[in-house]
């Protein structure tokens, strides 16, 4: 059982994600076919209006099938390139794949449809034709991207070239999965800078896909992968306009004593903590006037976090349970690689001690006690004396 072996699949899984959400943000006449409103009991109650799209539900079941997979005996038949199914080599992992989005769907004409990606396009393509009107060169487009053999540049990712072994079976791994964490974001487009150029307030920028594997037994996250689908664009004009959007992919792994990642280490150039523009003033003012933080606000849970395993910001607080399993899995995965963490926010101010996000309850998503990052423990010790 090799975690590079899965870590490899998981970043393929990541950018052929990015790719589909690219190919609906980037056609208009598709995209506007792909939003609608989430049920009551499926929204955030952060948000007054909580949007999910086509391309959310359309990720996660193609991020569910591509790992867990079962290979049968005619899907082991040589197949077409272009199929991309013939990767996947953890069925066991099937059924503890989660995600955020329910996968029914429901278009503007009132058609629902349970969204699936099958072994066979056929029956994937038969789906979307019923939620896009039998629009077949929007569906065409889709599935050419569910269905794509992605390749990456591994060594550009710098992955272990050691096999590292995992003391767990995979049936007693889990995986959470965002497939677009900052939908709002994604919906709306609109950038927004701070004054440190590597921090985006609101847009794309702040568009991740999460994929977070956690052992069950003790609810702990050991393997994280992070995708910006809009990190950059090439071939910008001078106004702005135009260009192609490339992913940028994060990954850390912590098995045992094995760390690895590949983000570079790298300190803070001020003393920043990153929140969400919705963050009570009462922790605002604290963290500005007692801890002597510049605060910056941000969209995206997954984004901010990522932002601290970066070390672009030092801090990451956030006071409301208005989080999830799968914002959190992948981004904190990452930070204990980096021998930092994520802990329950609430817990840590009552009890002046530190209890970690787990995993390991599978009957609560909701990170109830908020959430606080860092990626040094020493500065987190700094917070408990204040």
């Amino acid at each position: 059982m090799s975690a590079i072996n899965l870590l490899r699949e998981l970043l393929k899984a990541s950018e052929k994600a990015a790719r589909i959400a690219r190919v609906c943000r980037q056609n208009q006449r598709l995209f506007s076919l792909l939003i609608q409103e989430k049920e009551k009991d499926e929204s955030n109650s952060r948000f007054d209006h909580d949007f999910k799209t086509l391309a959310d539900c359309l990720i996660q079941e193609m991020i569910k099938h591509d790992i867990g997979k079962r290979v049968s005996s005619a899907a082991c038949q040589p197949r077409p390139a272009s199929t991309g199914l013939e990767s996947s080599q953890f069925p066991e992992l099937r059924d503890n794949i989660r995600g955020e989005e329910n996968a029914k769907f429901t278009n503007t004409a009132g058609d629902t449809v349970m969204v699936t990606v099958a072994d066979d396009p056929a029956s994937t393509v038969e789906a979307l034709e019923k939620l896009l009107h039998g629009d077949k060169d929007a569906v065409a487009a889709l599935v050419d991207e569910v269905y794509r053999d992605v390749e990456l540049d591994m060594e550009s990712l710098e992955l272990p070239t050691d096999s590292i072994p995992l003391d767990n079976d995979w049936s007693e791994l889990g995986v959470w999965i965002d497939p677009i964490d900052g939908t709002a974001e994604y919906i709306k487009g609109e950038e927004k800078l701070t004054k440190y150029p590597n921090i985006a307030a609101a847009g794309l920028k702040c568009c991740t896909v999460l994929i977070g594997v956690y052992e069950t037994c003790h609810g702990t996250p050991i393997l994280g992968v992070i995708n910006q689908p809009f990190a950059e664009r090439h071939g910008d004009q001078e106004d702005g306009t135009g260009g192609e959007y490339r992913s940028k992919l994060y990954w850390g792994l912590s098995v045992g004593d094995l760390k690895f990642n590949n983000i570079a280490p790298h300190e803070a150039d001020a003393r920043i903590a990153i929140l969400s523009p919705s963050e009570q003033s009462k922790y605002i003012d604290f963290i500005r006037n007692q801890l002597k933080y510049d605060v910056i606000y941000s969209s995206g849970a997954g984004y901010k976090i990522l932002k601290i395993a970066t070390g672009e910001a030092e801090l990451f607080l956030l006071s409301k349970g208005t989080t999830y399993k799968w914002d959190t899995c992948a981004p904190q995965a990452i930070l204990r690689s980096m021998n930092g963490d994520l802990f329950n926010l609430q817990d840590t101010l009552i009890n002046k001690s530190v209890k970690k996000i787990s995993y390991q309850d599978r009957k609560v998503t909701r990170n109830l006690g908020g959430l606080i990052a860092y990626q040094n423990i020493d500065k987190l010790r700094e917070f408990l004396k204040l």
